[in-house]
């Protein structure tokens, strides 16, 4: 591994974990009602597309195995249906499952990516990555208990 791969993976790495953290952030941000700071997350959240892209090019410049360019090839795409759809042109797309379902294995499919691409990168950064997946996952089930078991009103 070079110098400038070096840096490039951790650069990759640590904003995999940022992805994963302000999602988390995004959703528990959502439960409390505080709308201004979900926007601020949410644009944080879309600010990592510069260092991916970054680390894309490394990637692609030191001509890694296709299935990895796969890999951030649909965690653009994510980011991209995520952009247009919350911030272009404002669609409450969670609403309907016939909308919601493709967009939540669209989103699965992108953080899976983020596991295996930093797998593949070090095992030290497949293991954060892996950690801060499931401190988003942790986030869901907070945002969501309400939902899931139900709320006794007094």
């Amino acid at each position: 591994m070079s110098t400038q791969s070096g840096i490039f993976d951790v650069i990759f790495g640590l904003s995999a974990v940022a992805f994963n953290l302000l999602i988390a952030a995004i959703l528990i941000a959502q439960k409390a009602g505080r709308e201004k700071l979900v926007r601020v997350l949410g644009l944080l959240w879309l600010g990592l597309l510069f260092p991916l892209t970054l680390a894309f090019v490394s990637f692609r410049q030191a001509k890694q195995d296709a299935r990895i360019l796969l890999y951030f090839g649909l965690v653009f795409v994510y980011m991209l249906v995520e952009s247009l759809l919350d911030y272009v042109f404002k669609i409450d797309f969670r609403k309907k499952a016939g909308t919601h379902v493709p967009y939540i294995l669209l989103e699965y499919l992108a953080l899976f990516s983020l596991i295996a691409i930093a797998f593949d990168i070090d095992r030290r950064w497949g293991w954060a990555v892996s950690i801060s997946f499931w401190i988003l996952m942790g986030s869901l089930v907070f945002s969501y208990w309400d939902k899931i078991f139900g709320r006794k009103k007094a």
